[in-house]
């Protein structure tokens, strides 16, 4: 088990492309972004809807394979309502078979 903070890609990139001027917010508040919900898995992506401040903003947590991919997306749907700061101190299983023993 890592915690998701520890996790290559924490936290999520957010906003609307390279050009998205409150990157530099987000990355220096993830207390301030909540997680809303966890929108789709594509592939090793992870979509996510969040809130900053009372903007609606769309992240993507890329992961290291499908399988971290899925999950990470699980222990995300469960702390929804949760700032990316405090996601980023929970734990994930780095594979199915730690996933089906705990």
């Amino acid at each position: 088990m890592k915690q998701l903070l520890n996790l290559p890609g924490w936290p999520p990139q957010g906003g609307a492309g390279p050009f998205d001027t409150r990157k530099a917010a987000f990355a220096s508040n993830p207390e301030s972004v909540t997680l809303r919900r966890v929108d789709r898995i594509v592939g090793t992506r992870v979509d996510l809807t969040c809130m900053f401040g009372k903007e609606v903003v769309t992240f993507r947590f890329f992961a290291s394979d499908k399988g971290m991919a899925e999950n990470v997306a699980e222990v995300l749907k469960c702390n929804s309502g949760q700032s990316l700061r405090d996601l980023g101190m929970l734990l994930v299983a780095e594979s199915e078979w730690e996933l089906s023993t705990h």
